[in-house]
């Protein structure tokens, strides 16, 4: 592994050609608590790299969407004192986009149409009953049905659900988890 940059925040990059290199990357990453990012890549074989690293977690699938209505507000969630955006486990025998539309409807009271497009996914690490889960999660593009008024699932910890302008967007990307920050800007260079 190398120290890579120069943009005054610690990133390391590892070259990975075995299981000890990953599994070290990893260390090194948790370590930070995730602050100081580590780009881990193969240039023979990512799919092994990929499934190397699922293998040294709990390994979850989740889906959710970014919903823009017809004014460009995203709907956004409030939950553990940061914002977010709706997203939740797969069901058994559910495909992602299924997923991802249920989610929304149950988390916000929004109905979105069918068959939306796909956005990148996104992978984040955190600590449940001791251990670690890697959860990957696949972003749709979504639009509301009509003009609907969310409503939070408070029984998931979900405190508020507001459609948030594009001007008032830095309020969310201030405080929001890091894996959001990219996808967020993604879309709204996207679909502004």
């Amino acid at each position: 592994c190398m120290p890579a940059g120069d943009s005054g925040k610690p990133h390391t990059v590892c070259e990975i050609s075995s299981r000890a290199d990953l599994k070290a990357a990893v260390q090194q990453f948790l370590k930070s608590y995730g602050l100081n990012p580590v780009t881990i890549y193969n240039k023979d074989n990512t799919d092994k790299l990929l499934s190397d690293l699922i293998s040294l977690f709990w390994y979850l699938e989740a889906a959710g969407g970014i919903v823009r209505d017809s004014e460009g507000k995203r709907l956004c969630i409030y939950r553990f004192e940061k914002w977010d955006l709706p997203k939740g486990k797969l069901e058994a025998g559910e495909d992602t986009g299924e997923a991802a539309i249920r989610e929304v409807a149950e988390e916000t009271g929004i109905t979105v149409r069918e068959n939306p497009p796909s956005l990148p996914s996104t992978f984040h690490i955190y600590d449940h009953k001791g251990k670690k889960v890697l959860k990957k999660t696949y972003w749709y593009a979504m639009t509301p049905t009509g003009s609907q008024i969310p409503v939070p699932q408070t029984e998931e910890g979900i405190t508020k659900a507001e459609w948030v302008s594009i001007e008032n967007m830095d309020m969310v990307l201030n405080n929001t988890y890091a894996t959001l920050i990219d996808l967020i800007r993604y879309d709204i260079n996207l679909r502004h």
